[in-house]
């Protein structure tokens, strides 16, 4: 974990929260939800170093956090999913040393209380299906099981915006923080759309240039790269025979058609 706290950043928005419950006596309660994110993004980091993957950037939201890696879109799978599980896994444990601590009368019960609180809310709004949260990153991963990469792009964005249309119409009453929440995840949904089609020409580009291993192999009739799934290697009708997808892929960035 050597250089991993060098990574940590803290986003500008944490301050001002952080001055304004300072100003209005919840200095307790910023200070249980920094360190639950920070614990939180902690055990996305836990699992990345575990596959070794390079980290670029880890940044603090008052809600949540983003972490940044140069791991390829074609990663596997699993491996994907348990480092979204990461920092579902160490709330967990954080709870468990909370209430160890409870127990054993070393912190004061409104702190536990208020601590059990925060962590659930954090839990589950983290759980909820909305990109970029881990609840819809783990859904999109397991769609792209089965189903081709491009159209798991369209699924989840659509996805995200129905759900958190729901979110506002149940937070109609918003607070600032809750405000604050609803027009960053909005944010982060108009710009998964718009970087749909880059998406997936990284995806595909990176089946290109490298030599990827795949679990299954699959062929196809229809001569489409937007069918390609992860971790399925595919062959494509051409006339009598199937050819690599590699061939197919040349022809497209080849001609540059993908600018």
């Amino acid at each position: 974990m050597k250089n991993i706290s060098a990574k940590f950043k803290i986003n500008a928005l944490c301050y001002f929260i952080f001055l304004s419950f300072l100003l209005t006596g919840f200095i307790k309660n910023i200070l249980l939800i920094f360190l639950i994110v920070f614990i939180h993004e902690l055990g996305h980091v836990f699992f990345l170093k575990c596959f070794h993957y390079e980290i670029i950037k880890v940044e603090l939201l008052p809600f949540g956090g983003v972490t940044k890696t140069d791991k390829l879109i074609n990663s596997p799978i699993d491996k994907d999913i348990l480092i979204y599980l990461g920092g579902i896994f160490f709330q967990i444990l954080l709870a468990i040393l909370f209430r160890f601590l409870y127990q054993n009368g070393w912190i004061l019960e409104n702190t536990y209380f208020l601590f059990q609180y925060y962590n659930k809310s954090i839990f589950f709004f983290n759980l909820l299906p909305i990109r970029p949260l881990d609840g819809a990153e783990i859904l999109l991963l397991l769609f792209q099981k089965f189903i081709p990469f491009e159209k798991t792009l369209r699924i989840s964005n659509q996805m995200s915006i129905v759900f958190l249309f729901l979110f506002v119409l149940y937070n109609i009453k918003s607070n600032l923080n809750q405000m604050i929440v609803i027009s960053f995840l909005l944010y982060k949904i108009i710009d998964f759309v718009r970087k749909k089609e880059f998406l997936k020409n990284k995806f595909l580009l990176e089946r290109f240039l490298y030599n990827i291993p795949y679990k299954k192999i699959e062929h196809t009739v229809i001569t489409n790269p937007n069918l390609l799934k992860k971790e399925t290697l595919h062959f494509f009708k051409k006339g009598e025979k199937y050819v690599h997808e590699k061939e197919i892929l040349r022809q497209k960035f080849d001609n540059r058609t993908y600018f």
